[in-house]
Protein backbone atom coordinates (compact mmCIF):
# COMPACT_ATOMS: atom_id res chain seq x y z
CA UNK A 1 0.00 0.00 0.00
CA UNK A 2 1.59 3.34 -1.17
CA UNK A 3 1.96 5.64 1.94
CA UNK A 4 -0.88 8.51 1.03
CA UNK A 5 -3.05 5.77 0.76
CA UNK A 6 -1.90 4.00 4.08
CA UNK A 7 -3.07 7.77 5.75
CA UNK A 8 -5.92 8.19 3.81
CA UNK A 9 -7.37 4.99 5.47
CA UNK A 10 -5.62 5.17 8.76
CA UNK A 11 -7.48 9.21 8.90
CA UNK A 12 -10.72 7.68 7.88
CA UNK A 13 -10.11 4.75 10.63
CA UNK A 14 -9.29 7.56 12.96
CA UNK A 15 -12.57 9.56 12.07
CA UNK A 16 -14.61 6.81 12.57
CA UNK A 17 -13.54 6.04 16.00
CA UNK A 18 -13.84 9.35 17.33
CA UNK A 19 -17.42 10.30 15.61
CA UNK A 20 -18.19 6.59 16.72
CA UNK A 21 -17.33 7.55 20.62
CA UNK A 22 -19.27 10.65 20.74
CA UNK A 23 -22.69 9.33 18.73
CA UNK A 24 -25.48 8.32 21.41
CA UNK A 25 -25.87 4.53 21.48
CA UNK A 26 -28.85 2.29 23.33
CA UNK A 27 -26.02 0.65 24.59
CA UNK A 28 -23.40 1.40 26.80
CA UNK A 29 -21.84 -2.35 26.58
CA UNK A 30 -21.30 -1.20 22.87
CA UNK A 31 -19.31 1.78 24.02
CA UNK A 32 -17.07 0.52 26.46
CA UNK A 33 -16.27 -2.48 24.11
CA UNK A 34 -15.53 -0.15 20.90
CA UNK A 35 -12.33 -0.20 19.94
CA UNK A 36 -10.58 0.08 22.95
CA UNK A 37 -11.53 -3.45 24.96
CA UNK A 38 -13.40 -1.79 28.05
CA UNK A 39 -16.03 -4.28 29.68
CA UNK A 40 -19.15 -2.36 30.41
CA UNK A 41 -18.66 -3.00 33.90
CA UNK A 42 -15.73 -1.99 35.90
CA UNK A 43 -16.19 -2.42 39.63
CA UNK A 44 -14.30 -2.07 42.54
CA UNK A 45 -14.34 -3.13 46.01
CA UNK A 46 -14.92 -0.66 48.81
CA UNK A 47 -11.80 1.34 50.40
CA UNK A 48 -9.92 -1.28 52.65
CA UNK A 49 -11.24 -4.20 51.53
CA UNK A 50 -9.22 -7.34 51.84
CA UNK A 51 -7.63 -9.58 48.81
CA UNK A 52 -10.53 -11.25 46.71
CA UNK A 53 -10.91 -14.50 48.10
CA UNK A 54 -10.53 -13.28 51.40
CA UNK A 55 -13.63 -10.68 51.13
CA UNK A 56 -15.86 -13.49 49.60
CA UNK A 57 -14.87 -15.92 52.39
CA UNK A 58 -15.97 -12.95 55.31
CA UNK A 59 -18.34 -10.61 53.83
CA UNK A 60 -21.46 -11.18 55.71
CA UNK A 61 -23.84 -9.23 53.52
CA UNK A 62 -24.71 -6.99 56.03
CA UNK A 63 -25.15 -3.81 53.88
CA UNK A 64 -23.29 -1.31 56.66
CA UNK A 65 -20.58 0.00 54.22
CA UNK A 66 -23.51 0.60 52.28
CA UNK A 67 -25.92 2.56 55.07
CA UNK A 68 -22.53 4.42 55.93
CA UNK A 69 -21.70 5.18 52.24
CA UNK A 70 -22.27 9.13 52.35
CA UNK A 71 -22.83 9.54 48.43
CA UNK A 72 -24.34 6.48 47.75
CA UNK A 73 -21.06 4.59 45.86
CA UNK A 74 -21.57 1.53 47.16
CA UNK A 75 -24.34 -1.32 45.88
CA UNK A 76 -24.82 -4.98 46.53
CA UNK A 77 -24.87 -7.68 43.36
CA UNK A 78 -27.92 -8.65 42.78
CA UNK A 79 -26.61 -11.66 40.83
CA UNK A 80 -22.89 -13.62 40.33
CA UNK A 81 -20.99 -11.29 37.67
CA UNK A 82 -19.40 -13.27 35.03
CA UNK A 83 -19.28 -16.23 36.90
CA UNK A 84 -16.42 -14.49 39.32
CA UNK A 85 -18.31 -12.66 42.04
CA UNK A 86 -20.34 -13.70 44.69
CA UNK A 87 -23.72 -12.58 45.08
CA UNK A 88 -24.91 -9.71 47.34
CA UNK A 89 -21.55 -8.19 47.77
CA UNK A 90 -20.69 -4.54 47.73
CA UNK A 91 -18.83 -3.15 44.84
CA UNK A 92 -18.68 0.37 43.48
CA UNK A 93 -18.61 1.56 39.67
CA UNK A 94 -16.99 4.86 39.81
CA UNK A 95 -18.14 6.14 36.13
CA UNK A 96 -21.94 6.26 37.52
CA UNK A 97 -21.04 7.14 41.54
CA UNK A 98 -17.62 7.35 42.68
CA UNK A 99 -16.34 7.19 46.05
CA UNK A 100 -15.47 10.47 47.85
CA UNK A 101 -13.32 8.97 50.47
CA UNK A 102 -15.23 9.78 53.19
CA UNK A 103 -14.22 6.24 54.46
CA UNK A 104 -17.11 5.75 57.04
CA UNK A 105 -17.40 2.09 55.26
CA UNK A 106 -14.07 1.23 56.66
CA UNK A 107 -15.21 1.77 60.55
CA UNK A 108 -18.45 0.05 60.49
CA UNK A 109 -17.53 -3.43 58.95
CA UNK A 110 -17.79 -5.84 61.38
CA UNK A 111 -15.96 -8.69 59.82
CA UNK A 112 -13.14 -6.79 58.99
CA UNK A 113 -13.11 -7.92 55.13
CA UNK A 114 -13.18 -3.55 54.84
CA UNK A 115 -10.21 -2.96 56.74
CA UNK A 116 -10.21 0.72 58.30
CA UNK A 117 -8.39 3.26 56.97
CA UNK A 118 -7.56 6.83 58.84
CA UNK A 119 -5.78 8.73 55.50
CA UNK A 120 -7.21 9.35 52.23
CA UNK A 121 -3.44 8.83 50.84
CA UNK A 122 -3.99 5.12 52.14
CA UNK A 123 -6.41 3.80 50.15
CA UNK A 124 -5.98 1.03 47.29
CA UNK A 125 -8.61 0.54 45.31
CA UNK A 126 -7.47 0.94 42.45
CA UNK A 127 -5.52 2.93 39.59
CA UNK A 128 -6.48 5.43 37.12
CA UNK A 129 -5.05 5.86 33.79
CA UNK A 130 -5.56 7.13 31.01
CA UNK A 131 -6.24 6.55 27.48
CA UNK A 132 -4.85 9.24 25.18
CA UNK A 133 -6.95 8.22 22.25
CA UNK A 134 -10.20 9.35 24.31
CA UNK A 135 -8.74 12.06 26.00
CA UNK A 136 -9.72 15.55 24.56
CA UNK A 137 -6.04 17.42 24.94
CA UNK A 138 -4.47 14.60 23.84
CA UNK A 139 -6.90 14.09 20.65
CA UNK A 140 -6.70 18.09 19.89
CA UNK A 141 -10.35 18.74 20.96
CA UNK A 142 -9.19 21.40 23.36
CA UNK A 143 -8.22 21.75 26.88
CA UNK A 144 -10.52 19.54 29.71
CA UNK A 145 -8.35 19.32 33.10
CA UNK A 146 -11.68 18.15 35.00
CA UNK A 147 -9.43 14.79 36.26
CA UNK A 148 -6.82 17.32 38.01
CA UNK A 149 -9.33 19.80 39.05
CA UNK A 150 -11.32 16.79 40.91
CA UNK A 151 -8.52 14.37 42.01
CA UNK A 152 -8.94 14.64 46.25
CA UNK A 153 -4.66 13.42 46.57
CA UNK A 154 -3.24 15.53 43.72
CA UNK A 155 -2.70 11.89 41.87
CA UNK A 156 -3.60 13.62 38.57
CA UNK A 157 -0.92 16.03 37.41
CA UNK A 158 -0.74 18.30 33.82
CA UNK A 159 2.15 18.20 31.99
CA UNK A 160 2.78 21.46 30.27
CA UNK A 161 -0.29 22.65 31.84
CA UNK A 162 -2.56 20.48 28.79
CA UNK A 163 -1.81 16.63 29.07
CA UNK A 164 -3.26 14.95 32.18
CA UNK A 165 -0.96 12.10 33.72
CA UNK A 166 -1.30 9.95 37.00
CA UNK A 167 0.88 9.35 39.19
CA UNK A 168 0.90 5.54 40.47
CA UNK A 169 2.26 6.30 43.67
CA UNK A 170 -0.80 8.65 44.55
CA UNK A 171 -3.49 7.27 43.26
CA UNK A 172 -5.75 5.27 45.36
CA UNK A 173 -8.73 4.73 42.85
CA UNK A 174 -11.01 6.47 44.46
CA UNK A 175 -13.11 6.98 40.67
CA UNK A 176 -13.44 10.45 40.95
CA UNK A 177 -11.61 11.30 37.91
CA UNK A 178 -13.30 8.27 36.19
CA UNK A 179 -16.82 10.15 36.92
CA UNK A 180 -16.31 13.31 36.04
CA UNK A 181 -14.95 12.12 32.58
CA UNK A 182 -16.53 14.21 30.01
CA UNK A 183 -16.20 11.41 26.92
CA UNK A 184 -19.41 9.19 26.51
CA UNK A 185 -16.58 6.33 26.71
CA UNK A 186 -14.28 7.77 29.81
CA UNK A 187 -10.62 8.30 28.71
CA UNK A 188 -9.60 7.85 32.23
CA UNK A 189 -10.71 4.71 33.64
CA UNK A 190 -9.84 2.69 37.33
CA UNK A 191 -9.02 -0.75 37.01
CA UNK A 192 -8.90 -3.27 40.28
CA UNK A 193 -5.63 -2.70 42.03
Amino acid sequence: MEKQGFLKTTGLALLATITGCRTKSKSPKSLYKFGYGYTQTNFLRPPGAVAEQKFLQGCINCELCAQACSVGAIKFLTATLDGQVAPHTPYIVVADTACNLCLYCTKVCPTGVLRPIEKKANVNMGLAGIEGRLCLPYIRQGICGVCYTVCPVNAVKLEMQRYPKVIADWCGGCGLCEEVCLQKVKAIRVLKA
